[in-house]
């Protein structure tokens, strides 16, 4: 469900609204609203006692417009930017690591500086990709799309494995994926080469760049920050770009092998895993992780 949350609103703005949908009032659980509807547009609002309106279901941003309802805080909880890498920036992030099935994806996102002002219901539901289910991420994904500037590279599981076989190292092969989706954006978009570049960081700065002393092209002069996901819109839209094409590879390769693969690296999955090894060892290669340890 959409939802957003507007602070401090002025008395005579919230009694006009009640006045406006007095017919729509119902009766709340919480001691805390003050007021609640539930419009016939399957807009529900919440007024709570400390003049904090909260909108949730469809119309959201009809309302706002309707009653000029001013939003203090344009970020979400989860997305609070550092003052010095304001928007315009890119994010990266990966997905994949983690689990037995499935390729290894990162992507890079450009978001505009006037992002925040031109979609702040968006804003309010970005967060990193690993909080969001993927119902949701499928639905988050339609939205962002096309608002922001992206890159995705796929390594796909065939390929993981013969790399994971060259390097024996997990880092690298993430460090070599996110310089291929960068490359990949600033050759399709030359208007952003000067664009400061946010990374999730998995290594420290001087191991990322010595992964990649082997690579003809680097991208440099990146900064990285533990949990930049859940610090930066830009990374929080990479995570969830990602995350949809993994759930998205998932569902190719179950359709195209006949099987079923459970995400994660749980004794569940790991049971899986040793079934289709016994079962397709021709095939196993094109959608597992060979190297995790499948033992129970």
């Amino acid at each position: 469900m959409n939802s957003l949350s507007i602070k401090k609103v002025d008395e005579k703005v919230i009694e006009k609204i009640v006045n406006d949908n007095k017919q729509f009032l119902s009766s709340s659980n919480n001691d805390k609203v003050k007021y609640f509807f539930k419009l016939p547009n399957k807009l529900v609002i919440n007024i709570y006692n400390t003049n904090t309106i909260l909108l949730q279901g469809e119309h959201i941003s009809e309302f706002i417009n309707k009653y000029d309802l001013k939003i203090i805080e344009k970020q979400s909880k989860e997305i609070k930017l550092n003052k010095n890498l304001q928007l315009p920036n890119i994010g990266c992030d990966e997905v994949g690591v983690g689990d037995f099935f499935g390729p290894l994806i990162t992507c890079c996102a450009y978001v505009e500086k006037e992002f925040e002002e031109k979609w702040p219901e968006l804003l309010s539901k970005i967060t990193d990709s690993k909080k969001i289910n993927d119902r949701d991420i499928l639905t988050l994904f339609e939205q962002i799309k096309d608002k922001v500037i992206w890159e995705v590279y796929i390594l796909e599981n065939s390929k993981y494995n013969r790399a994971y076989d060259l390097y024996k190292n997990t880092h690298k092969l993430k460090a070599i994926c996110h310089n291929q989706g960068l490359k990949r954006i600033f050759r399709n978009n030359e208007n952003l080469k000067n664009s400061t570049v946010i990374m999730d960081q998995f290594v420290n700065e001087k191991s990322y760049y010595n992964y990649l002393t082997d690579q003809e092209i680097v991208i440099k002069d990146i900064y990285f920050e533990t949990k930049a996901e859940s610090k930066y819109i830009s990374v929080a839209c990479a995570s969830i770009i990602a995350r949809y094409h993994f759930l998205k590879e998932i569902e190719r390769l179950e359709k195209e092998y006949g099987v079923k693969l459970p995400l994660g690296a749980n004794n569940h999955v790991k049971e899986v895993v040793n079934k289709y090894k016994k079962e397709m060892p021709e095939n196993v290669i094109k959608f597992t992780k060979m190297h995790f340890n499948s033992k129970i």
